[in-house]
């Protein structure tokens, strides 16, 4: 990597917000005020701010950009968001104000005026929704009507402990802002404790936290989030939020996208009444995926390619008994009746991605390598365990609990779900070995035949099976009586029964067949893992003797020392300088935590790091764990250049410099990297003959426009 450019190749564009002085243009008048926003266009939102003892133009504009960004409403809408920085002018204009959905309350200030809180109180009371944020709940004493509508507020007692990490729990799920929003892990905020109750509001805790007496807290459950109402607008209120003027580390607040999530829906609660955030129509492969094996066994239209063990394989409208499509997505109505849906095809060795969701309490699955069936005959084989452990009895069950391998293999560790918004499952089935992942993160391996799986299979209500788990067959979709939805169904076969680098001839014992070494770093095979570190402190690979196309290549990745490393791909070696150049996907235990992202080693340097304050660029940036094995998958697929660390998506260019070339395990230079590979798997997708077209459009990380390349790749094979 030696000295690294840190400058971006394409300038991230400003998004620049509005302070209106008038708001009757931006806002359209709303004839009924009813439960759900009109279906043609998304909830339309006022950020109300101008005044506060917070930095305010920081966190009206992180408000503003986080609605703005939100995906996946309903109707596939998103918000319509306008800020007023003057809500004592703006505020006084009824009619305005009648057209919109919701306010977010970002203001602790001056009172507003007589014609300005008449206005904004009767609109609340005619059903505009309210989210109140933070220092709001401090606003306007003596207001008697602003106390009532805010419920708990910042009075006489009330304080807060250091600003720090903490954990925000759901303890309501039964309410539709919370059945599909995680618990917040690590948030980092102020936690405000002692709230004063207002004038006998009652009000439903939704979420709440523990006040820790080392940070200065009371050592009591404080509330943080809360919902209510006033007159017929819904109000949802969260003293989550903090960010103070001059004070750069606590803008980590906004960063979290955790946050995010909770302000997006309760601002849609306070909009409509319900939550749709985060669902969406199932999403098809595309020509890129399709060459690298993918396809898609739902096609977001019809049941084509599944039929069904029992009874009606489907409602065609999705309305009634059975399975059916609703908005794009393959939903099983509440008490089933439509019987396990079976794949029409067998698939032996295979990776499997399923998005799912799950209601509260649902129990479901997703079986696998299932034998063919005689008419009427249950599905039996692996199943991926969906099921609501808070509430459904086999959550007490590890080996039954969410993300099990059902009755023989429990998740090696906890992985949090929640009920009402869509998860991501992963199973990959190869020979033996059988793994299940849950939004990017591996929950168990486990390895058909072994002396582990012998006893748990014999204990388990399959050991009538001798050959379970084993053998090729269908994959299924479970009824087991609960409203569950599906969605990105997609599968690729894999290599039968590959041991790792085996297809790939990249060996891991101590003879290291198949690499040779480049600088003075010491790397050492043992069979199952590759050790690689310092040796006088140059700049050193181990090198694929091979070259490769297209290709997946997965690999674990720990670092036992704190120095940065890579993995290189498409690479070339100098005969003359012996200097390895070419794409390199980074391994990043620093603060800086860029593990994932694509540099262009001894060329052109970063070409997608993971700098910004994005959700995406936040959540690449914690999906690796210093000195924990991480999950590294690279899809090198003509001149899409792709990789995730532990499931989490991290780089994404599309460049046409390099085609084809070695593989590189990168040792840093530095006395301090020492980093360790294991379970090293590539499958090959062949060098097929990619050509030039015609194009003034040259390509970039991410597909955007630089002058830096010229290139643009095509194959026959792929639309």
């Amino acid at each position: 990597m030696s000295a690294r450019s840190l400058a971006r190749p394409v300038a991230l564009a400003a998004l620049a917000l509005c302070l209106v002085g008038g708001l009757a243009a931006a806002a359209r008048p709303q004839a009924d005020k009813a439960l759900h926003p009109p279906p043609d266009h998304g909830p339309r939102v006022l950020v109300i701010t101008g005044a506060n003892n917070h930095d305010w133009q920081y966190t009206s504009r992180e408000l503003a950009t986080l609605l703005k960004e939100a995906r996946g409403l309903a109707g596939g809408h998103p918000f319509e968001v306008t800020v007023t920085a003057q809500p004592a002018v703006d505020l006084a204009d009824a009619e305005a104000l009648a057209g919109y959905d919701a306010f977010v309350l970002d203001y602790n200030g001056p009172r507003w005026g007589e014609a300005a809180e008449a206005a904004f109180l009767e609109a609340v009371r005619d059903g505009v929704g309210v989210v109140v944020v933070h220092a709001a709940n401090n606003a306007f004493p003596g207001w008697e009507d602003y106390e009532r509508l805010v419920a708990r507020m910042w009075r006489q007692g009330t304080g807060h402990g250091r600003y720090h990490a903490f954990d925000v729990n759901a303890v309501d799920r039964d309410h539709p802002l919370t059945r599909g929003l995680p618990s917040l892990r690590a948030h980092p905020d102020e936690l405000y404790h002692r709230l004063v109750p207002m004038h006998e509001v009652e009000v439903r805790v939704l979420m709440d936290a523990f006040s820790d007496p080392e940070t200065g807290g009371t050592g009591e459950r404080e509330p943080m989030l809360l919902v209510g109402s006033f007159g017929r607008g819904r109000v949802a209120h969260t003293p989550l939020g903090h960010v103070w003027t001059g004070v750069e580390e606590s803008k980590a607040t906004y960063a979290d996208p955790q946050l995010h999530r909770l302000i997006v829906n309760a601002t849609e609660w306070a909009a409509s009444g319900r939550v749709t955030a985060g669902r969406g129509r199932s999403a098809r492969t595309t020509g890129l995926e399709r060459y690298a094996g993918w396809v898609d066994l739902f096609d977001g239209e019809s049941l084509d390619g599944w039929t069904s063990a029992r009874g009606p394989a489907h409602d065609a409208h999705g309305g009634g008994a059975g399975w059916g499509v609703v908005d794009g997505c393959l939903r099983l109505a509440p008490g089933g009746r439509g019987g396990d849906l079976v794949s029409a095809e067998t698939y032996d060795d295979f990776e499997l991605e399923v998005e799912w969701l799950a209601t509260p309490g649902a129990n479901s699955g997703i079986k696998y390598r299932v034998p063919p069936l005689e008419p009427g005959q249950h599905p039996r084989g692996p199943e991926f365990q969906i099921l609501d452990d808070a509430r459904h009895k086999d959550g007490r069950n590890e080996l039954t609990s969410a993300g099990a391998l059902y009755g023989i293999v429990p998740p090696e560790h906890d992985h949090e779900w929640a009920p009402g918004i869509y998860h991501t499952a992963r199973i990959v089935a190869r020979g033996q070995r059988l793994e299940h992942w849950l939004d990017g993160e591996r929950l168990l391996v486990a390895h058909v035949g072994d002396e582990t799986w012998t006893a748990a299979h014999a204990a388990s209500k399959f050991a009538d099976l001798p050959r379970y788990g084993l053998d090729g067959g269908h994959v299924v979709l479970q009824d087991h009586g609960d409203e569950v939805w599906f969605r990105s169904v997609r599968i690729r076969r894999l290599g039968r029964g590959e041991e790792p680098g085996t297809d790939a001839g990249l060996d891991m014992s101590a003879a290291l067949n198949g690499w040779h070494e480049l600088g003075d770093a010491v790397y050492t095979g043992d069979g199952t893992s590759i050790l690689g570190e310092v040796g006088g402190g140059a700049q050193s690979f181990l090198v694929s003797d091979r070259e490769f196309g297209d290709f997946v290549l997965e690999v674990d990745v720990r670092n036992e020392g704190p120095g940065n490393s890579g993995i290189q791909v498409r690479s070339q070696v100098d005969p003359k300088t012996r200097i390895l150049s070419g794409y390199q996907i980074e391994i990043d235990p620093s603060d800086r935590a860029w593990s994932g992202g694509l540099y262009d080693e001894s060329r052109r340097f970063w070409m997608d790091d993971l700098s910004g304050d994005d959700e995406a660029a936040v959540r690449s940036r914690a999906a690796f764990r210093p000195g924990e094995w991480n999950r590294y998958r690279i899809e090198c697929v003509g001149p899409s250049l792709k990789a995730w660390v532990n499931g989490v998506p991290t780089a994404d260019v599309l460049d046409g410099m390099s085609l084809q070339g070695v593989l590189g395990l990168q040792v840093h230079s530095g006395k301090d990297c020492k980093v360790r590979w294991r379970d090293l798997r590539l499958r090959e997708l062949g060098r097929p003959a990619w050509r030039e077209i015609a194009t003034d459009r040259p390509l970039t990380p991410r597909g955007q426009v630089d002058g830096a390349f010229g290139l643009q790749l095509s194959s026959p094979d792929v639309s």
